[in-house]
């Protein structure tokens, strides 16, 4: 129906963090089990999806909250996937998100298998999920403008 917002089941935040080198930007890319994404997390309580975001990317890759800076918002994710059975919809707001340029990755072992900087414009070829490839487009597009 035109008009009728969708309501979703989960609702998660997360971003595209990147770091300015000498050579470009560089993106942070979580490794779980064998699929490499971006760091994410559900909402708590009243957060925000960008308060979530700044949260979920601390916690994960060990950046300290108050040395991130959100430039905004990108493209969500929304899918559908299967829990017991059950059809969940799911929206993952993502935020374009900038780290110090000394920043070292430390990567939380309980949530995340590995945690490493790619440069920008590889990293959407890294990632195991189609579903953040707008993500990675518009961040490119909005930091690596072709002149």
């Amino acid at each position: 129906m035109a008009g009728r917002t969708r309501r979703h089941d989960e609702v998660s935040a997360g971003g595209v963090v990147v770091r300015r080198t000498g050579s470009g930007w560089e993106a942070a890319l979580i490794r779980v089990r064998q699929a490499w994404s971006l760091p994410k997390g559900n909402l708590d309580g009243e957060e925000t999806p960008e308060q979530a975001a700044l949260r979920e990317i601390s916690e994960e890759v060990g950046l300290p909250r108050e040395r991130l800076t959100v430039l905004g918002e990108l493209p969500p994710s929304e899918y559908m996937y299967r829990r017991q059975g059950r059809l969940v919809s799911k929206i993952v707001h993502h935020f374009l998100v900038e780290a110090p340029a000394d920043a070292p990755l430390r990567p939380d072992a309980r949530e995340v298998d590995e945690a490493e900087w790619v440069p920008l414009g590889e990293a959407a070829g890294r990632v195991g999920y189609k579903d953040l490839r707008a993500a990675f487009d518009e961040a490119v597009r909005r930091l690596e403008p072709q002149g």
